[in-house]
């Protein structure tokens, strides 16, 4: 699916003293995915997903993508919603022909941009050629997701089936009164045990925004500082600068962290996101790696033009390495050209370009690919993607009690060991309230009634490692709180 990265490194094999500061396909990934993210900070794709009482709304359910090539289908996603819970679509996010982000890391990355999805889904279903054992294609990974009524992203989980080397990864996410993300719990499961254990906390400013965020991991039963991540704004409240730390070879978790990379973030004069000047650890020092520049179009919120070029640092000259425009038509992208540098003939090199055509929401339904085979585009399609949905007309709520209740009741220590603690604060007046603990197969393993307590303890020590369910519902059967914890 993601091909383009491949053929971007074709192109650059020529320019040897690049080659030497290159960094790994991966990591050029990954530096593109937080580009992304910062983009969709003052973009629009956000917006798509607001919604309105009594309007008719569309959200995505599918995407089919196929080689034409080999006549064959090379992805293939479907996922489902319970609610009312939408997708956004972004411009902004072109670089591949996913432009849904389905199945993201629910957390703060390293690099220092909140990952909500854009499409808020309860279960998530991927297939797609497996890499292991070209050209099969066949189911790769699933996740699921919940929600509190804030759609916040509470827990999410992601299971992964074509390498025996890919475990299951679970999050757990807790919010503060202003929805901001407030500490985050991730880990492996091996043989069922959580395991690569993580906690996430996060600092704010008196004005809300993001200062610090602190990640721990559980090391010989003790939780170890292993990275902190610091944030800067400017006057307007614009992102600009992105310091963060790690120890990559201190396997004691004793050493002092040291600064990883730099991201430093200029602003046009419509607070769009102008600059963007990466710097790496190189096992020395913190080197300058690559220069982003955006460009715009009239008021549009979205870019229209994407220029990267990558520092090397033996001459000390930016080198030219990936160039992106779209054409705009009724305000909308239209055609998208991908191009990379050719070092030889000195000159940027198409690579493809991607023709898009939308429905009546605004929304794509197919996404045509067409490759450069080194004099012209290809005359038919190579990959054509297709989009599918459905629609829903949102009624608002009718009490806001469950949102009360869901951001004033927690359930801690989590993970826990012996007993867990549910606080139940506003809900403990609300009348007889009745608690159980469930498995993820939705069995009940123990069930209380609580009466005007603040507090309810439950022991834990008899289950099994694992992930478990906390439900509380009132005595009509209605779900007020449902929290996920793991018991180690």
């Amino acid at each position: 699916m993601k091909h383009i990265c491949t053929i971007l490194f074709v192109l650059f094999s020529g320019q040897a003293l690049l080659a030497q500061y290159a960094k790994s396909n991966a990591e050029l990934t990954a530096h593109r995915q937080m580009l992304n993210g910062l983009l969709q900070m003052n973009g629009q794709g956000d917006a798509a997903m607001k919604t309105t009482a009594g309007v008719l709304m569309q959200r995505v359910v599918a995407q089919s993508t196929r080689d034409n090539v080999l006549s064959s289908l090379s992805d293939s996603v479907r996922v489902r919603y319970t609610g009312q819970r939408g997708s956004a679509y972004s411009y902004n996010d072109m670089l591949y022909p996913y432009n849904y982000t389905y199945s993201t890391t629910p957390m703060f990355n390293y690099a220092g941009v909140f990952t909500t999805p854009q499409v808020l889904a309860d279960t998530y279903v991927h297939w797609t050629i497996n890499p292991f054992a070209m050209p099969a294609f066949g189911l790769y990974e699933s996740t699921y997701a919940t929600y509190d009524t804030n759609n916040n992203l509470k827990t999410f989980r992601e299971i992964f089936v074509d390498s025996a080397t890919n475990d299951n990864r679970s999050y757990v996410n807790t919010f503060t009164s202003a929805n901001n993300i407030n500490s985050g719990f991730w880990f492996n499961l091996n043989a069922g045990v959580a395991d690569s254990a993580f906690k996430q906390f996060f600092t704010y400013n008196t004005t809300g925004k993001l200062v610090k965020d602190s990640v721990y991991e559980l090391h010989l039963g003790v939780w170890r500082i292993a990275a902190r991540t610091n944030y800067s704004y400017d006057g307007s409240g614009n992102l600009t600068l992105i310091d963060h730390f790690a120890n990559t070879t201190d396997t004691s978790f004793l050493l002092p962290l040291i600064q990883q990379s730099k991201y430093v973030n200029t602003y046009d004069a419509s607070n769009r996101l102008a600059t963007v000047l990466t710097s790496f650890y190189n096992g020395a020092t913190l080197g300058a790696y690559v220069k982003d520049t955006f460009g715009y179009s009239g008021t549009l919120t979205y870019h229209n033009s994407w220029k990267q070029h990558q520092y090397e640092p033996i001459n000390g000259t930016w080198w030219p390495q990936y160039f992106m425009s779209k054409r705009i038509a009724a305000g909308k992208p239209d055609t998208v050209y991908h191009n990379g540098w050719d070092s030889i003939a000195n000159m940027w090199s198409p690579i493809s370009r991607d023709i898009v055509g939308y429905n009546s929401y605004n929304n794509p339904d197919t996404l045509y690919k067409y490759q450069w085979n080194w004099t012209s585009y290809s005359t038919t399609p190579d990959y054509t993607t297709v989009y599918y949905y459905d629609t829903f007309t949102y009624t608002a709520p009718t009490t806001q009690l469950a949102t009360i209740e869901q951001s004033s009741m927690r359930v801690f220590p989590n993970p826990a060991t012996g007993n867990i603690t549910i606080s139940l604060s506003e809900a403990a007046n609300k009348g007889v309230l009745y608690l159980s603990v469930m498995n993820m197969n939705g069995q009940i393993l123990s069930r209380q009634s609580v009466h005007s307590q603040p507090e309810v303890t439950v022991p834990v020590s008899d289950l099994a490692p694992g992930m478990y369910w906390v439900l509380v519902e009132d005595k009509n059967g209605g779900t007020r709180y449902r929290q996920q914890f793991v018991k180690q």
